[in-house]
């Protein structure tokens, strides 16, 4: 249930995160419920949801560097 709202939550107000969290969700769903290893449920969830895209952020700079780049050598006036 808590997989299912923390889902519902992501798609109503941040849907980009979407493909992080379902299937973290997923991941935590089969571990937690069918699994019967609550831990590591959350565990799965947590590396998918917070660590993934942590280690991800460092390729979201590169393109705000290159629009940087490009914005200092065109001229502006």
């Amino acid at each position: 249930m808590l997989y299912a709202a923390v889902v519902a939550w992501c798609v109503w107000q941040l849907p980009a995160a979407l493909p992080f969290v379902a299937p973290a969700a997923a991941a935590g769903l089969v571990l937690h419920g069918l699994k019967a290893r609550p831990w590591g449920g959350l565990l799965a969830f947590v590396v998918l949801v917070v660590v993934l895209p942590f280690l991800l952020a460092p390729a979201l700079g590169t393109g705000a560097l290159s629009d940087l780049a490009t914005w200092i050598n065109d001229p502006q006036w």
